[in-house]
């Protein structure tokens, strides 16, 4: 009797513990993954709110010629699930999501992704243009880590804000930015 209990028991254990533990990715993955590039268009959001998640300001930039924006800003934030990395951002404000999308997102389109412009004399705003390169990224060895390629490779305009974000790809990039969007809630 006891033969055939142990192999059921040892089953039975591993059944549960592979339900518990796709159960709690699962949710994690489909909260973030499920954030749209635009959503929350009546929230107004400023770098205090930011702050306030633990996102820590390197520098602050001159928005003189970024039409219209209120303000801009370089930093990192380390995302309380994976707290060994820590991923850099750049967060834009507006007085309205309408005036960033209509103003914003030319800006910052040409500055993420494979063909992002990264060189200051090409780039609509040059302002900060050396913070939005990178030489290395996280998984790339050899010849391929020393290529300057574009460091965000998406954003999202959450109310009057635009986010952009680091990441291994672009779904990995839009995660990051859903995480730093949710602490907001917290």
């Amino acid at each position: 009797m006891l033969a055939r209990t142990v192999p059921l028991l040892v089953i039975s254990l591993f059944a549960l513990l592979t339900f518990a533990c796709s159960s709690e990715t699962g949710t994690a993955d489909s909260k973030n993954a499920n954030l749209e590039k635009i959503t929350n268009e009546s929230g107004i959001y400023s770098i205090e709110d930011f702050i306030n998640t633990g996102f820590k300001v390197v520098k602050e930039y001159d928005v003189s010629e970024l039409e219209d924006s209120t303000g801009a800003w370089f930093g990192f934030w380390k995302n309380d699930s994976t707290k060994s990395i820590v991923l850099d951002y750049e967060i834009r404000t507006y007085p309205s999501q309408q005036l960033a999308l209509d103003k914003g997102v030319k800006y910052v389109e040409e500055v993420i992704g494979e063909d992002a412009i990264l060189g200051k004399s090409l780039s609509s705003w040059g302002e900060g243009i050396q913070d939005r390169r990178t030489r290395s990224g996280r998984g790339m060895s050899g010849s391929e880590s020393n290529t300057v390629r574009a460091k965000y490779l998406d954003y999202i305009v959450f109310g009057n804000t635009m986010i952009l974000c680091e990441g291994l790809d672009l779904a990995d990039a839009r995660q990051n930015c859903a995480a730093l969007v949710n602490a907001l809630d917290k």
